[in-house]
């Protein structure tokens, strides 16, 4: 989920539920003027999933990667692949999907590895 602070936010944050926010993506944006002749302003845009304790490094990772894509998309990006190699989808629609699954692959590794540097700041392990 993407939200926004007048403040720099922190990555983890206990909400006292037995629940920590973690926050990722964190970024400096230009909030835009919300009336005439105001200034624009400095907010702090970010994505944000909530986990539940104990907080292990796979559930951040997990909630995050849950939160990116719906089950169903990596699941599809997957059947199709392996219709590729079977020979079952060729030529350029065969290209394609190699293209599309590669990229999915490349995207949610860069996005694991960030996310476990923060888990390995904050100390988390594995489970």
């Amino acid at each position: 989920m993407k939200a926004y602070y007048d403040n720099q936010p922190s990555k983890f944050e206990a909400v006292g539920n037995g629940s920590v926010v973690y926050r990722y993506n964190i970024k400096e944006v230009e909030a835009p003027a919300t009336q005439e002749g105001e200034q624009p302003r400095t907010q702090w845009a970010c994505d944000e999933v909530t986990v539940w304790n104990p907080l292990t490094k796979n559930k951040v990772v997990a909630a995050v990667i849950a939160d990116r894509w719906e089950e169903s998309h990596e699941l599809k990006l997957s059947n199709e692949f392996n219709s590729v190699n079977l020979g079952l989808i060729t030529g350029e629609e065969a290209a394609s999907i190699r293209k599309a699954y590669t990229a999915f692959l490349t995207e949610r590794r860069t996005l694991k590895t960030a996310v476990e540097a923060d888990c390995d700041v904050e100390g988390l392990l594995d489970e």
